[in-house]
């Protein structure tokens, strides 16, 4: 009897000490987690480096997306979109491999990155002609990046004038989802405005822009909305960027278009229409439009609707038999005289 007793304690109290050191363990381990409000979540921008490329360099025309922290909403739109496929041409891939700066023989070019003002990072290059000298800033078409404006760049800085190319985003090594047809790239130009007036060489330097096809869609845009863009080249520019065939082949593209943009920017692509703003330059950025006689992507009527509809100053050029975005390539001498005249007079005089 004695000895049964004895046993019992024994057994509670290796119970107990079971007990105790099972408590220890558990205590910090919590049962459920804790669910923080959404307001707390933050999302930080990720800058382009050999170890972090854009998320949309990533992206395919699979339904198939990598998660990637701080940009999950980008790639939940685009699978939550029914009509993905409809959407490829808002993704034409970043252009040719873009050289290292040292490599550029056109012109003497510096790395530069900037932020646009939805926290995407922007790569581009800078060359310096002399400081406070104008600036003009080259804006790319789609497909494409910086390096197809590198021969207009090249001749402009032999004339005198600072040179800014850079990449919009999505396109080329800046950050980026996907082309807005203009709308988002809009904005990426008057982030670079306020770039290069916050270096010391060029606060006070007088702006211009060469917009080429959707660059100069997203020039146009950008002039309307800001006085700083004192003349504004626009070589093959869209009356409607959304009626562009290569780029939105259908109603139901358009629609989808809109669709995903919306969810993905918060903005209304279908107001990517240089023919409704055009008219605001007036008086204020001096523009000059110029298109090929035989562009079937943006016709030369389009140009000429285009002239109508903007004020004064202004000034137009055909390039007899150049095609979409070839009226350098086609006429060369006669681009560069006529375009470097342009400058000449709004961005040098007084």
């Amino acid at each position: 009897m004695r000895r049964s007793v004895i046993v019992r304690r024994c057994i509670f109290a290796l119970f107990g000490i079971l007990a105790v050191n099972a408590g220890w363990f558990l205590h910090d381990v919590p049962l459920v987690q804790e669910k923080k409000p959404a307001s707390s979540v933050q999302v930080s921008n990720t800058p382009v480096s050999a170890v972090t490329d854009p998320i949309s360099s990533r992206l395919s025309n699979s339904t198939t997306v990598q998660a990637t922290p701080g940009i999950t909403f980008h790639s939940n739109a685009m699978i939550q979109s029914s009509s993905y496929e409809l959407t490829s041409g808002l993704r034409p891939g970043r252009g040719v491999t873009i050289p290292a700066a040292s490599s550029v023989r056109e012109l003497p070019v510096t790395d530069v990155t900037f932020y646009n003002w939805r926290g995407e990072l922007l790569s581009g290059w800078l060359a310096l002609q002399k400081p406070q000298a104008p600036v003009i800033i080259l804006s790319h078409g789609t497909p494409g990046n910086r390096v197809g404006m590198l021969s207009r760049a090249a001749f402009l800085y032999k004339h005198g004038y600072n040179i800014l190319l850079f990449d919009f985003q999505s396109y080329g090594k800046s950050q980026g989802v996907m082309s807005t047809l203009g709308m988002v790239e809009s904005e990426d130009i008057l982030a670079a405005i306020s770039y290069i007036h916050g270096l010391p060489d060029m606060i006070y330097s007088k702006v211009g822009v060469v917009g080429l096809s959707m660059g100069a869609t997203a020039a146009v845009l950008a002039a309307a909305r800001s006085k700083d863009i004192v003349a504004l080249v626009a070589e093959s520019c869209p009356v409607d960027a959304t009626l562009v065939a290569s780029d939105v082949p259908s109603q139901a593209s358009r629609q989808a278009d809109q669709e995903l943009i919306e969810q993905v920017y918060g903005v209304d692509v279908t107001k990517a229409r240089p023919i409704d703003v055009i008219g605001k330059l007036a008086g204020r950025t001096a523009l000059f439009l110029i298109n090929g006689d035989n562009d079937g992507t943006t016709p030369l009527d389009g140009m000429q609707s285009l002239y109508q509809a903007a004020g004064q100053p202004k000034q137009e050029l055909v390039a007899a038999g150049a095609g979409h975005a070839q009226s350098f390539d086609d006429d060369t001498s006669s681009y560069i005289s006529h375009v470097d005249a342009f400058f000449d007079e709004y961005l040098l005089k007084a």
